[in-house]
C-alpha cells in the first residue's frame, strides 16, 4: 500500500536502451536470440568450416568471407595462413585435427544478435601428432571473417 508500480514503464525503458538487433532473416542466420544458443551454433559452424576445408567441399564459400584472415602460431612464431578459402584450407591442413573440444556456456544467458560480430573459441586436437590448436573464430552475419589461434604440444596419461 502506498507504493505505485508501473511495470509498463520499466518495459518501455528497457526497450529504449536495448540494442536494435537486425532480424536473422536479413543476414541469413536462424532465429537465435540467446547468447548460449548462438555460441553453440557458431562453434558447430566453425567445426563445419574446418571439416569442409579439409576436403573439396563447394559449400565452404558460403561460410567464409573472401577477405577472412587465418593464422595459427606455434612456439614463439606467428604464422599467417592466408585469406578466404585458401586460408581456411591452410588452417585445416596445419592443424591436422581429428577431434575438437569446446567449453559449455556457464554464464548468464543474455540476448544476442545473430547478425552482429561474434567470437567463439574451439580447441582442435591432433591426437596422433600430440598437438592442440586453440582457435578463436570471428563471425559476422554467420560467416567467418577471421580465425586466429595457437598450436601447442600436449601429453596425456591415466591417473
Amino acid at each position: 500500500m502506498g507504493e505505485k508500480r508501473y511495470p509498463w514503464l520499466i518495459c518501455l525503458a528497457a526497450a529504449a536502451v536495448s540494442p536494435a538487433f537486425a532480424r536473422p532473416a536479413e543476414c541469413g542466420m536462424p532465429d537465435i536470440s540467446r547468447a548460449s544458443a548462438l555460441g553453440h551454433f557458431l562453434i558447430l559452424r566453425a567445426v563445419d568450416v574446418v571439416k569442409r576445408a579439409g576436403g573439396p567441399d563447394e559449400g565452404l564459400a558460403a561460410l567464409v568471407a573472401p577477405d577472412a584472415n587465418f593464422s595459427l602460431g606455434g612456439g614463439d612464431v606467428g604464422r599467417p595462413l592466408g585469406t578466404g578459402l585458401n586460408g581456411a584450407r591452410a588452417l585445416a591442413r596445419a592443424m591436422r585435427a581429428d577431434a575438437y573440444r569446446f567449453f559449455g556456456w556457464n554464464y548468464m544467458d543474455m540476448p544476442a544478435d545473430p547478425c552482429s560480430r561474434q567470437k567463439v573459441e574451439i580447441e582442435f586436437i591432433d591426437n596422433q601428432g600430440k598437438h592442440v590448436s586453440r582457435v578463436e573464430f570471428t563471425f559476422e552475419a554467420g560467416r567467418v571473417v577471421g580465425a586466429e589461434g595457437w598450436q601447442r604440444s600436449f601429453e596425456t596419461g591415466r591417473l
